[in-house]
């Protein structure tokens, strides 16, 4: 009976720990994007970029970030993320593009100058007895002075930072403080993509994250971080717009379920004892990964 008593005493104060370190560890910066997101088509003929032929359509998404009022730490950067999973959707251009900013307004004045002097001292001694005894002396100075001056660019800090990535099936930004260190608020980034042809509507998988450090102060560790699916339909397919509406209901109900049942999925996820201290101590993984539901 003692044995069982230290034993559940161990459990409770591992869960205990690691309630806390979750509740240390929750996200104190949330994101948001739009469900589903209409595709614009495009002509070819007013893009510059090389394309393989297929139609092309811009993707306006406006992205919110917002930060829990209790945070008092420095955000450092946002990183948003687009992925095309089935690599229909070629990227081919996007926005915004790299951007950079300075605290100095306008270009560095830089003066230098040289000075380069030359001493020379000497001094005659001679004896002319029996008529004279006498000392000479003398200083021989050369001196040069030059002086130039140019202008600088004054130096540059990241603000706005995106690529590709998937081999081109994916973009990505990071958001940085400039000036004014304020990341909250509504972003609209822009997307120029290629489809196949007859293309009609896609998925796309967004994973947005934090960086920053509690207290102003520490390494930089991960504040926050969603990961989202987002249908994309072509303007004026009303078809294709009620299935993308059609997906977002059936998504919607399925995290409602999740979020009932969790509970339940908590104790299936761990159903013994033993799974319990196992999973406390790192050393068993639950039968029901965390990111269930994202997978």
């Amino acid at each position: 009976m003692r044995t069982h008593l230290i034993t559940l005493g161990i459990i409770c104060g591992l869960a205990t720990s690691g309630s806390t370190v979750r509740a240390a560890n929750l996200s104190v910066v949330g994101f948001d994007v739009p469900a589903v997101i209409v595709a614009e088509p495009v002509r070819s003929a007013v893009v510059d970029a090389p394309t393989t032929g297929g139609p092309l359509v811009r993707l306006r998404i406006p992205v919110s970030t917002f930060v829990s009022s209790q945070f008092s730490g420095t955000v450092q950067e946002y990183v948003v993320e687009f992925e095309s999973p089935s690599q229909t959707l070629r990227i081919v251009d996007f926005w915004p593009r790299s951007e950079v900013y300075s605290e100095i307004d306008g270009p560095v004045q830089v003066k230098t100058s040289s000075e380069h002097t030359r001493d020379l001292n000497f001094s005659v001694s001679g004896g002319f007895e029996p008529f004279a005894r006498g000392t000479a002396g003398g200083k021989s100075q050369q001196q040069s002075t030059s002086q130039s001056s140019f202008q600088r660019k004054p130096p540059m800090q990241i603000l706005t930072a995106g690529g590709t990535i998937r081999r081109g099936h994916g973009v990505f930004f990071k958001f940085r403080p400039g000036p004014l260190p304020n990341l909250e608020g509504l972003r609209e980034l822009a997307i120029l993509v290629e489809t196949p042809a007859h293309w009609r509507a896609d998925m796309l998988q967004v994973t947005m994250r934090a960086v920053g450090s509690h207290g102003g102060r520490g390494q930089a560790q991960n504040l926050g971080e969603s990961r989202l699916w987002m249908t994309v339909h072509r303007e004026g397919d009303s078809a294709a717009a009620a299935q993308a509406r059609h997906f977002v209901a059936k998504e919607r109900a399925l995290r409602g379920l999740a979020a009932a049942s969790q509970s339940q999925i908590d104790r299936r996820s761990l159903p013994t004892i033993w799974h319990k201290m196992g999973a406390a101590l790192d050393v068993v993984e639950p039968k029901i990964p965390a990111n269930y539901l994202t997978q």
